[in-house]
């Protein structure tokens, strides 16, 4: 692209949707009403306040300000939970296909990621029963994504139960990362571990996002919802490192969590033509020799197993194929190996409808070549 290359671009990890502009205007009336200085390093108060409401309403959690951090982003949520509670022998235990920083985050607060096999013949669902047979006993806490980045899997309720159910019996701590929670298919309802929160009490971090939900990405504004205890080591160690996330972003956060009717109107409208493209792309995907595809249930990826083609390219693995489908398709896509699943590749179809369509005939047209 930097050459003027005209590339499909399928390896978008954010919504093609611009920041609604009620939200970006309160982003603009910050700048003017002077809420350009430092805040609460935990967070504006108000905004605090708001996620909390969000989660009342949304999964009757009895929860307050006092159970809100702030940050720039979920990562920086993620990375402040795994910082304050695990360290040098410890193992956090995640699904594969995971998100790419889960295991780097882990390691670089010292523990070990722990790797929880998925089958693509269940969807890549997440189950307690493969936690089991994986976990170790330095297992400390588990690191669960639903909807899933890069697979779109959504977790079952009861498995998520169970998944709890076993946290609780090993004294570790779910890490629940919704980040992608308001984007579902085929009338499927978010199952949030939060609405479990008082049967687990302190065992529940939840960590969220305005990144996708509200086309916010370069805003950089995430949280978690802990105890309060956890809250407050996490808000401890962010004072020393970033301090507050944007007061900026934090107003303009607020905004589109408290005007309920039109945040869920951009929501709405985002999530119907994602769901008119997944339908277009898998369509498509699974019409191809040697493609393995699962629809995803939620998300905006598609992760089709691909590995019988790599002898037709004569490609050694996912982050070959990739290259090669980019230098000569100019199509591009995320290898698998970055989501510890070298046999796959994600695409995103969080591009315009044409752009997809093109995107995939010359992808097909590639692999004729």
């Amino acid at each position: 692209m930097a050459r003027g290359a005209d590339v499909v671009d399928f390896g978008l990890g954010e919504p093609d949707f611009p920041t609604p502009d009620f939200v970006a205007r309160a982003g603009i009336a910050a700048i003017e009403d002077g809420r350009t200085k430092y805040t609460d390093s935990a967070g504006e108060p108000r905004l605090r306040d708001a996620i909390a409401e969000r989660y009342r309403r949304q999964q009757a959690v009895p929860c307050s300000r006092e159970n809100v951090l702030v940050t720039a982003g979920a990562k920086q949520a993620i990375f402040n939970v795994c910082q304050a509670l695990f360290e040098e022998g410890d193992a956090v235990a995640m699904f594969v296909p995971y998100w790419v920083s889960f295991p780097e985050i882990v390691r670089l607060c010292g523990a070990e990621p722990l790797f929880v096999p998925t089958d693509i013949r269940s969807g890549w669902k997440p189950t307690a029963a493969a936690l089991e047979r994986a976990a170790t006993q330095e297992t400390r806490g588990v690191i669960l994504n639903s909807p899933c980045n890069p697979s779109g899997t959504v977790v079952e309720p009861e498995e998520l139960s169970q998944i709890l159910e076993w946290c609780a019996a090993r004294e570790a701590v779910l890490i629940f990362d919704e980040t992608y929670d308001h984007f579902l298919y085929d009338g499927r309802r978010h199952v949030s571990a939060a609405s479990l929160w008082e049967k687990h009490a302190g065992r529940i971090v939840v960590t969220g996002a305005a990144s996708k939900t509200y086309a916010m990405t370069g805003w950089r504004l995430g949280w978690a919802l802990a105890p309060k205890a956890l809250v407050s080591a996490m808000a401890s160690y962010q004072s020393h490192s970033t301090s507050n996330a944007s007061s900026i972003s934090q107003e303009a956060a607020r905004a589109a969590l408290v005007d309920l009717e039109r945040s869920e109107s951009s929501v709405a409208d985002m999530l119907a033509q994602y769901a008119r493209r997944r339908e277009f792309m898998v369509g498509r995907l699974s019409s191809i020799s040697g493609v393995e595809c699962v629809t995803p249930e939620g998300a905006f990826y598609v992760f089709p197993r691909v590995e019988a083609l790599y002898p037709r390219k004569n490609v050694g693995g996912s982050v070959e194929f990739c290259r090669r489908l980019l230098e000569e398709a100019r199509v591009a896509a995320v290898p698998g190996e970055a989501f510890g699943l070298d046999s796959c590749i994600r695409f995103s179809f969080a591009t315009p409808l044409d752009r997809i369509e093109e995107g995939l005939r010359r992808f097909e047209s590639w692999l004729r070549a």
